[in-house]
Parts: structure tokens; C-alpha cells; sequence
């Protein structure tokens, strides 16, 4: 559960930079920035899983 609270607190995180980004610079740069850090997390997530499951397998 404490995976998915930091989970849940960067994606709160990613949108509030995305909007003063927007505000900042442009809505392409922060569209960017999100695509970007979203991807990031997706595949950080996926490999705290699945080394989670090797090391509760071993």
C-alpha cells in the first residue's frame, strides 16, 4: 500500500509542475515534460514489481 501512496504523490507531483510549466513556458514543453515523466514512472513501477517478485520467489 505504501508503493501506491508514492505512486499516487508523484503523479500529483508531475501534473502540478505540467501545469506551471504551461503557464510558464508553453503547453508543448509541458506536454513533453508529462510524457516523459509519466513513461519514467510506468517502467520504474514495472521494475519495483517484478524485483519485488524475484526477490519474494528466491
Amino acid at each position: 500500500m505504501k508503493k501506491a501512496f508514492i505512486v499516487a504523490a508523484f503523479m500529483v507531483a508531475i501534473i502540478a509542475v505540467r501545469m506551471v510549466l504551461s503557464v510558464t513556458f508553453s503547453e508543448q514543453v509541458a506536454e513533453v515534460f508529462c510524457r516523459v515523466a509519466i513513461s519514467f514512472l510506468f517502467f520504474y513501477s514495472i521494475c519495483r514489481l517484478s524485483k519485488n517478485k524475484l526477490k519474494n520467489t528466491i
